[in-house]
């Protein structure tokens, strides 16, 4: 896009509801150009999470009862547990091999886009994993945490994501805050796309506060409520600043 573009009310809105999130691939980091992009892919092709609500198929009651009676009592998300909890992984290779979702549970408009696409990803098409960033957002409910987010696709098995701290949560718990933010980040995007890992970079006012690459591997079989984020990051080889 040679020129810029003002943002209209209807693209604003949609900017926010995207929580503010570019990726690299539509050639550009001017934030304001991120949601013009964003506007123009949403419009084409709607939003996932509303078709979800709309054309989600009801569970039968036994299968309700048991998924209610299954369900943990709810707990307020806080830079205290952040990392405890991740986005549901999605299994690409059953998406590929099946038209419909196996449990009966995810909504149907959400597994025809993962059947859909399924073979690019499963290719590795950096084009198909920006457009399942961009339509699943997996990193859309961090922004109360930061005040932007860039995510890169520089190759088939690797995602980059470089977020901009909030100022407020870089008081005394800023080591916290920056060990949590980059392990939710890590396990949201390992969790939505077939890669083996994740490269962090958080920043301040331009300059480096925490940067971290923390791969599959790394993630398995750890208990995530009793570890501290912030050694849990040095220990895979990571670095978070001393003094905030």
């Amino acid at each position: 896009m040679s020129e810029k573009v003002d943002l209209n009310a209807a693209q604003k809105k949609l900017a926010e509801t995207l929580k503010g999130i570019g990726i690299d691939l539509w050639g550009t980091a001017d934030p304001e150009q991120w949601a013009e992009k964003a506007f123009e892919n949403a419009a084409s092709e709607p939003r996932a999470r509303a078709q979800e609500r709309e054309t989600a198929a009801a569970p039968d009651p036994e299968q309700k009862a048991e998924k209610k009676a299954a369900k943990a009592p709810a707990r307020k998300v806080s830079i205290e547990n952040l990392w405890m909890t991740a986005d549901e992984t999605v299994d690409w290779t059953e998406a590929l091999i099946r038209e419909y979702a196996p449990d009966g549970l995810t909504a149907p408009d959400r597994w025809s886009f993962y059947h859909r696409m399924a073979p690019s990803v499963l290719e590795g098409d950096r084009k198909a994993y920006a457009e399942v960033l961009t339509t699943l957002n997996p990193l859309g409910d961090l922004m109360e945490y930061a005040q932007g987010i860039v995510l890169r696709t520089p190759a088939a098995d690797r995602l980059e994501c470089e977020f901009e701290c909030r100022p407020e949560h870089m008081g005394k718990n800023a080591r916290r805050y920056l060990g949590a933010m980059s392990l939710r980040i890590a396990r949201d995007l390992l969790a939505v796309l077939p890669v083996e890992e994740v490269s962090i970079l958080g920043r301040m006012d331009g300059e480096e506060k925490t940067r971290a690459t923390l791969k599959r591997e790394q993630l398995l079989k750890r208990k995530m409520a009793f570890l501290d984020p912030a050694d849990f990051i040095e220990e895979c080889g990571g670095w978070i600043a001393e003094q905030a």
